[in-house]
């Protein structure tokens, strides 16, 4: 294997572990939205989590390897 496709694989892979970090996060902020605690931290970072993998995934061509 190359280089390149190591690379390849390497960035589909952290954007993978990212965008399910990011629904994680999503799932907390929700929680924390309904029971009246400070939910928007979370949220945004789940929006900038989950955006960030999915560009890492699609960049990197996940589905065709």
């Amino acid at each position: 294997m190359n280089n390149t496709k190591i690379k390849t694989y390497a960035l589909a892979l952290i954007g993978l572990i990212l965008f399910s970090s990011g629904l994680c996060l999503f799932g907390e902020s929700v929680i924390y939205k309904y029971e009246n605690q400070d939910w928007f931290l979370y949220g945004t970072a789940s929006l900038i989590f989950i955006n960030l993998g999915l560009g890492l995934m699609i960049k990197n061509n996940w589905g065709s390897f």
